[in-house]
């Protein structure tokens, strides 16, 4: 039997990715939602029906007919107020209020397994202790309190009406094809185009600030693996577990793109002293997940794919 999927943000980096994988299968129908403000179309390679239209439009009794007969539903789809088109209003009506009408959609029409990319900012922590699913979330910026909202959300409407849910703690996900005009431009972004250009890459501040990278593929994996397995209503860190310091990070990119000039330093941000990464045991041990893509052949991806459309 065919199995019908819906992907909102499908259009975006992670959401691009995850269409492109599951609609590799013949017997999984793949119905993509993006309103293209930060996402490209031409990012997804297999077959994929595509709705472009904005979350915020939707009514409930839409969102509960786009959902009829939909097995799988990934959430995906939020604003980022460091996004150059974003504003708190939009902020709001996106990842607040058109999420929590889209997850009472999906429990009105039985969706069987909601999937939601949270992140590490819902914790609100800057280190330098490892984040834990255990720990008390203390977000401390608009998108972290929104994100944390979208969690509270599925365990209100599961308590008020049903719904199987897990949620992804994502946190620095970085791959080919990441950044689209208007969306967020990640460090990794930022330098390797600095280099394709023959410029030398920045590091702001002392660059011993430190952040856990998870490559594309092997988030992707996780999405999967908490939309089919058993085990349900758990929040997971999407996370290696190891802090990598932007300078480190930095010489692995000059590595991967073979460019001879050192990294030039800057002021520095308000990432000085930061030490993010997460604790991945959870997910290990409940879905038999952990990220296997080493830092220097992803970083390597990605420098090729800039020949190749991701500009």
């Amino acid at each position: 039997m065919t199995s019908k999927i819906l992907v909102t943000g499908a259009a975006g980096f992670i959401g691009s990715h995850l269409c492109n994988r599951i609609a590799g299968d013949s017997s999984i129908q793949v119905i993509g939602m993006d309103n293209l403000r930060s996402g490209r179309w031409n990012r997804l390679v297999k077959e994929t029906e595509k709705i472009e239209k904005d979350l915020c439009e939707y009514s409930l009794d839409e969102f509960v007919d786009l959902l009829q007969g939909v097995d799988i539903l990934f959430h995906l789809a939020a604003e980022k107020y460091n996004s150059s088109k974003s504003t708190p209003e939009r902020l709001i009506s996106t990842n607040v209020s058109a999420t929590e009408k889209l997850f009472r959609a999906a429990s009105i029409a039985k969706v069987k397994r909601t999937v939601f990319t949270s992140s590490l900012y819902a914790y609100g922590s800057m280190g330098p202790f490892v984040m834990d699913e255990m720990d008390v979330p203390a977000p401390n910026t608009l998108y972290g309190v929104s994100k944390l909202a979208g969690e509270g959300f599925l365990r209100s409407i599961d308590r008020e009406i049903g719904l199987s849910w897990n949620v992804a703690r994502l946190f620095f996900i970085y791959g080919p094809f990441q950044y689209a005009e208007g969306g967020y431009r990640s460090v990794i972004v930022s330098n390797f185009r600095r280099i394709s250009h023959n410029e030398a890459p920045s590091i702001f501040g002392d660059g011993e600030q430190s952040l856990d990278y998870v490559y594309i593929d092997d988030c992707i994996d996780a999405l999967i693996k908490l939309a089919y397995s058993q085990n349900d209503r758990e929040v997971v860190n999407v996370a290696s577990g190891v802090p990598i310091s932007i300078n480190w990070l930095t010489n692995e990119m000059l590595i991967a793109s073979k460019y001879a000039q050192k990294a030039i330093h800057a002021e520095p941000d308000w990432t000085h002293g930061s030490k993010r990464f997460g604790n991945p045991n959870k997910i290990e041990r409940l879905f038999g997940w952990c990220a296997t893509t080493t830092l220097s052949s992803g970083l390597e991806s990605v420098y090729k794919s800039l020949g190749e459309g991701d500009e």
